[in-house]
């Protein structure tokens, strides 16, 4: 649950967690986040959340998203090559909403957002294959692991704010940073990269 104070250029500062998210979730639910920035103004927002008893403690990112303002555009699952050699599906959403820019214009602001599950002994992008293990781990062996929950997002600023980057480019960025996140926060465990790519497969995800 300790985020890096810097990461491959980004350095961290400490974020609150929101009276919204603290009054919802279950109180033994454990939070991290930080907000990374670099010297070009490049700013990267990284969260985890650890479930704690509760299974609500965790929640697909799809529901939430929209009652704060953001609409789901599109989403699907990419692979990312981590800096240790292993492989890591994610999933990636396109979200947008409208914003007041300083001069009062409206504009409909993009962001990456990409987000994947972490178990005892496996990774998964999908909320639905983390829940069948929890029941499948309750059933066999009356057991109940916790599961965070990793969250890294950014803004696509091009024609927002001076040399903001398009969204091929904030994709790159945000790969790129959890190369080198996912090595520092997982444990490593060259099975969790056959068990993500099993879970892959079965869902028929792509």
């Amino acid at each position: 649950m300790n985020l890096p104070a810097s990461l491959n250029g980004f350095w961290g500062a400490d974020q609150k967690i929101s009276e919204s998210e603290l009054a919802i979730l279950p109180r033994d639910t454990e939070f991290a986040k930080k907000l990374y920035s670099n010297e070009r103004g490049d700013k990267i927002n990284c969260q985890i959340v650890l479930a704690g008893g509760e299974k609500r403690s965790i929640h697909r990112p799809e529901v939430c998203l929209p009652a704060q303002g953001w609409s789901v555009k599109t989403g699907e699952v990419i692979q990312i090559m981590m800096a240790n050699g292993g492989r890591l599906d994610v999933m990636q959403l396109e979200i947008v909403k409208k914003v007041s820019l300083a001069d009062g214009e409206s504009r409909d602001l993009t962001s990456l957002y990409l987000y994947w599950f972490v178990g005892r002994d496996a990774t998964t992008p999908h909320h639905l294959v983390r829940v069948l293990r929890t029941n499948l781990e309750m059933l066999l062996h009356n057991t109940n692991h916790r599961w965070a929950h990793v969250i890294v997002s950014a803004p696509v600023l091009e024609g927002i704010t001076q040399q903001g980057k398009n969204a091929k480019e904030t994709l790159a960025m945000l790969k790129e940073f959890i190369a080198h996140l996912a090595p520092e926060i997982m444990k490593s465990d060259p099975d969790l990269v056959a068990r993500s790519s099993d879970d892959r497969s079965r869902s028929g995800k792509h």
